[in-house]
């Protein structure tokens, strides 16, 4: 995810960049055997996503925190490249905040962009080495255009909806990978169902061309997606690069709390 994308994702929330058991028996295999989501030894995306994103809307909001872990073979960066870093975005449904922060994790300085929204304001810090700038904008954003963005983001990795060159409806997600139910586990002291794949069909930008792909998906009884792990690896730009994403979507119900720099970022703003 690029800072332009950054700045200007105010209006429509930021995305990131940045997705049975084996016979009839309901034993450890086979987790939440009669879970509306499963497909039998497999998963069913779309109600899966359903139901991730009902839970959260019920919630009044979640944060997806996300690391993306990228490296490449020869001391030129490729292009076009995604650089580790660090994406977290807050959702308050109920106070009307959402709180963005995208922090670079492999650059000899500080590189951190954060974007707070509130009351018709969005606020945005930047720390680049030394330098902090401030900015500020007015935001005309109902609480049902926040939560329409909250819905769309909150599906990344899961089943991201577009739309090909001839207007037809397309999903990117869980969908392009073969995930299949590999046991029980825990995530945040709460059972889940654990789904792993390592078939990748989909087309991506970095690497250009997938050799060898694998990911692991937890999911909760209730059908959210507490965390998903995915990595990718091959030929990029004439040297080998990999990329390793991990999602998890945590915090539901909590609130947003304005962040220590606001009344800064007021101040220097004000002229």
């Amino acid at each position: 995810m690029d800072r332009r994308r950054f700045l200007t994702g105010v209006g429509t929330g930021v995305a990131v960049g940045i997705a049975g058991c084996l016979g009839g028996d309901d034993g450890p295999d086979r987790p939440f055997p009669d879970a509306e989501w499963r497909d039998e030894d497999g998963i069913d995306v779309a109600a899966l996503s359903e139901s991730h994103v009902g839970a959260i809307v019920d919630a009044g909001g979640a944060t997806l925190f996300s690391i993306a872990e990228t490296t490449h073979d020869d001391d030129a960066e490729p292009s076009p490249w995604l650089p580790s870093q660090e994406y977290e975005s807050a959702y308050d449904i109920e106070n009307g905040r959402q709180y963005v922060r995208q922090e670079m994790t492999e650059t000899e300085e500080t590189d951190v962009s954060e974007l707070y929204v509130a009351d018709g304001e969005a606020l945005v810090r930047q720390r680049v080495g030394d330098e902090t700038q401030y900015g500020r904008q007015s935001v005309d954003r109902s609480a049902d255009d926040l939560e329409t963005a909250m819905e769309a983001e909150v599906v990344t990795g899961i089943r991201v909806e577009g739309e090909t060159a001839g207007g037809e409806t397309e999903y990117e997600g869980l969908n392009l990978w073969n995930p299949t139910s590999d046991g029980e586990d825990e995530v945040r002291g709460e059972p889940t169902a654990r789904f792993t794949a390592d078939a990748f069909e989909g087309d991506r930008n970095v690497p250009e061309t997938v050799e060898t792909a694998s990911a692991t998906v937890h999911v909760y009884e209730s059908g959210v997606v507490p965390r998903l792990e995915q990595s990718w690896a091959g030929p990029h730009d004439d040297q080998e690069a990999t990329v390793d994403v991990d999602i998890d979507y945590r915090d539901l119900g909590a609130t947003v709390s304005e962040p220590e720099w606001a009344a800064e970022a007021r101040e220097e703003t004000s002229a």
